[in-house]
């Protein structure tokens, strides 16, 4: 199933990004010219985008890289998440808490790890759908070094905690469910554990806890 997912992405990838940079230059043209078209245009280019980012995930889930394991700094790594996230934040209304403190050195793949957690970041987002909090812990303990990600949305919804990381699973309207699947790979890969729970307060909270 992996490879039939593979090479049917990756048949989609190559007219689709031909559609995308097509789409992308006729748009540019035709906001400079007024044209009446631009509407339809932006919504076009716009869904290209979203069908790119959803072969590109199938293709990473059929396709898993191989961690390149070398020594990473992974506050750096949280803070440059944050940093690329705040535009959206700032749009939702949403307010990062930043708590990391202490060693934070560890092995392991720079982009992949950055993928992973901007995938729990965005997930955290969506989730809040509008003004909310984000907290960002990070800190050695005796099982390793620790990274906690609680939200103030909504949560997990306890009938679904099982199987929000499988593949293809969504309780969105729209979305491969391909999102928290990927991390968890990406995690265990690096022999990372990841656990998925509501905090005390509501919202959802992640737990990643790296091998000593």
């Amino acid at each position: 199933m992996g490879r039939m997912v593979a090479g049917v992405a990756h048949e989609i990838r190559n007219p689709l990004g031909i559609i995308c940079s097509s789409s992308e230059l006729v748009l540019k043209k035709a906001r400079k010219e007024g044209s009446s078209n631009t509407r339809i245009l932006e919504a076009l280019y716009e869904e290209a985008k979203r069908l790119s980012r959803t072969v590109t995930e199938f293709l990473d889930y059929a396709r898993p890289k191989k961690p390149t394991m070398l020594d990473v700094d992974v506050g750096t790594i949280l803070d440059q998440v944050a940093v690329f996230m705040e535009p959206e934040c700032e749009k939702l209304g949403v307010t990062i808490d930043k708590q990391i403190t202490g060693d934070m050195s560890a092995k392991g793949d720079k982009d992949l790890l950055y993928r992973a957690f901007y995938n729990l970041v965005g997930n955290a987002l969506q989730a809040m759908n509008g003004q909310g909090e984000l907290t960002i812990r990070a800190a050695r303990g005796e099982e390793g070094l620790h990274v906690t990600i609680v939200d103030s949305g909504p949560g997990f919804s306890p009938e679904h905690l099982d199987q929000v990381r499988d593949p293809f699973f969504t309780t969105k309207d729209s979305g491969t469910g391909l999102g928290l699947a990927l991390v968890n790979t990406i995690f265990e890969s690096h022999g990372i554990a990841m656990h998925l729970s509501n905090a005390e307060d509501g919202g959802a909270r992640v737990d990643v806890i790296f091998p000593v």
